[in-house]
């Protein structure tokens, strides 16, 4: 059973005798356009619509071509009249005078020579790799040699769908449909196309999702003391601070008051990279608690160059995050056990772990700088807020406990009075 909808088809024909060029642009259409009409088909009829459209080419010149188009089944549309119909609505944009010609541009060529150099330098490089990724990777194998102008809602929503089915998740395909949107609006914003059509389609219902297992301190004690250097001190002031991982390998001893307790959140870094960090309120200053204040001591050299990285390789450049994950943090973390770590649960932890303490919401999004300007302000340690300087307290103890030194000298005590 074919669809009510109509499903288009393109011929590209020689152009027709009242159409001429002068200098790469064609004249006017010398008389109204009414198109041409026919049956097709033998168990199921059909009508077919055909009529001329101009259309911009690849170096911008105006070409003509043949569209086809299926109007309907007879059974659907009994009558030419009817037919007949149908098609002069479809004419009409067609013969106005304030027709615009839509490109006749592959997908693959509006983003290498268009969107590519355009738009990708505005982004954050790591946005940038993410774009890249993408396109190269789904969606040029799947639409690269479709023109523009061609590629419709339920294209896409088809494409969205055999996504899901071939095992991607919903999160990952709301990201392949995202950056679909997005070089389509580049291409709508240039007037290849009229709409974008990635905006009409829609993705399943969210299906369950697997609950994740508690972030209990002991296991993060348990890890915390298991890590080799540097990730055990990387480990410490991510569940301490609930820092990104790029914020805290972009550090740099400018950013640090060991005196005041704080370091503040400047820049961050990925592969290499430095930017501004993910959005404006990232910008923030964070309270060190006891524990955080010594582990950055013990990094801190003898002569401090100010612009010098905190955690730095030999040659001064920014550790890697994915080395140090796969050659320490998820060795360690398969050896105790504990699945599902990464830097990012790290941050997560933090967040879990304040709000075990019973940290107000608002103290915990300006801590995490997901916040209101109102709680992100950028400040230094004599304006934070009193509850974040708590909060932070709180979650050391939490991890840490009573000082060990502190529990021998109550149990002397008590034996002093027992005795």
């Amino acid at each position: 059973m074919l669809s009510k909808r109509p499903i288009a088809t393109l011929f590209i024909d020689a152009e027709p005798p009242e159409r001429a060029t002068y200098g790469g642009r064609m004249a006017r259409n010398r008389r109204f356009q009414h198109g041409s009409l026919f049956k097709r088909g033998t168990r199921t009829k059909v009508w077919v619509a055909r009529w001329w459209e101009d259309v911009s080419g690849r170096e911008g010149k105006l070409e003509r071509v043949r569209r086809s188009e299926i109007l309907g089944t007879v059974a659907e549309i009994p009558t030419r009249r009817q037919a007949d119909q149908i098609l002069s609505n479809r004419l009409r944009g067609i013969n106005a005078g304030d027709f615009r010609p839509q490109s006749n541009c592959t997908f693959s060529e509006f983003v290498q020579r268009n969107w590519m150099p355009e738009l990708l330098p505005t982004l954050k490089y790591s946005s940038k790799k993410h774009y890249e990724y993408i396109v190269n990777f789904h969606l040029i194998p799947a639409f690269g040699d479709m023109q523009l102008r061609l590629i419709s809602r339920e294209l896409i929503q088809s494409f969205l769908g055999g996504k899901l089915r071939s095992g991607l998740s919903w999160k990952t395909v709301k990201h392949i449909r995202t950056t679909f949107g997005t070089v389509l609006a580049a291409a709508e914003m240039q007037g290849l196309i009229p709409n974008n059509p990635a905006r009409q389609t829609k993705l399943p219902r969210r299906g369950p999702v697997a609950e994740q297992p508690p972030i209990a301190p002991e296991k993060i004690r348990q890890l915390l003391e298991a890590l080799p250097e540097p990730s055990r001190s990387l480990a410490w002031l991510l569940v301490l601070t609930g820092l990104r991982v790029g914020e805290l390998l972009a550090l740099r001893w400018r950013d640090i008051d060991l005196a005041l307790g704080c370091l503040r959140v400047r820049q961050t870094v990925y592969e290499g990279r430095f930017d501004d960090p993910k959005t404006r309120r990232s910008k923030r200053t964070v309270p060190l608690g006891a524990k955080g204040v010594e582990i950055l001591s013990v990094f801190k050299p003898q002569c401090i160059d100010p612009e010098a990285l905190v955690f730095a390789t030999r040659r001064g450049t920014p550790f890697s995050r994915r080395n140090l994950l796969n050659r320490q943090l998820a060795p360690t973390c398969e050896r105790l056990g504990i699945k599902g770590v990464t830097w990012h649960w790290l941050r997560h932890a933090n967040a879990t772990l304040l709000d075990a303490v019973g940290t107000p919401l608002g103290t915990v999004q300006a801590l995490l700088g997901h916040s209101s300007a109102e709680v992100t302000r950028e400040i230094y340690l004599h304006s934070v807020p009193a509850d974040a300087r708590i909060a932070v307290e709180k979650v050391e103890a939490l991890l840490i406990g009573p000082k060990w030194t502190q529990v021998a000298e109550a149990a002397k005590v008590t034996s002093t009075l027992i005795h």
